[in-house]
């Protein structure tokens, strides 16, 4: 017997998303949603001054981003229009790029894990008992993943949790 639970919702005809494996989130009022962009927000921001502190980086769409599942049945102009449609040539005519970035949900586009191991490490131990995967807070670094050409990251998956987004909120 199937039972229609009412519990998981679509997103609406009109509502763009280039990835049917991206989850589409809403919550009841704007107050709840200004809340979670700002955390995002901050919480990118640190992100960020960890890995590439200088990094010109904008924010690609929810609705834009793909998976794994994806990336070999899209087509060519969609990283176009993503990734190169800004592109800047700098004054000593080399091309700058923007680094690009979304939130996901899914960890196997993010497979990437920092970790911090003391500058004091000499490489004498197999498994350094510096090495942490935790900040000073002692919360867990936050996991990514990357679209790369020619080994340079172009775009950043960074992982978030429904839960980290429910905490927020309550």
């Amino acid at each position: 017997m199937i039972y229609e639970l009412n519990v998981i919702g679509t997103c609406s005809e009109n509502t763009d998303f280039q990835s049917v494996y991206i989850p589409f989130i809403s919550f009841a009022n704007k107050e709840q949603k200004i809340a979670i962009e700002d955390y995002i927000s901050q919480q990118v921001n640190d992100f960020f001054k960890k890995i590439y502190p200088s990094v010109n980086k904008t924010q690609l769409c929810y609705s834009q981003i793909i998976t794994e599942k994806d990336f070999k049945k899209i087509e060519i102009s969609y990283f176009y229009k993503n990734f190169f449609d800004d592109l800047e040539r700098g004054s000593d005519g080399k091309l700058n790029l923007k680094i690009k970035w979304s939130i996901s949900f899914d960890e196997k586009c993010t497979p990437i894990k920092l970790a911090y191991l003391s500058p004091d490490y000499r490489g004498h131990e197999l498994k350094p008992k510096s090495l942490s995967y935790n900040d000073v807070k002692g919360h867990q670094h936050r996991k990514y993943g990357t679209i790369e050409i020619n080994g340079f990251p172009i775009f950043y998956y960074i992982y978030f949790t429904l839960q980290e987004i429910l905490d927020v909120i309550k």
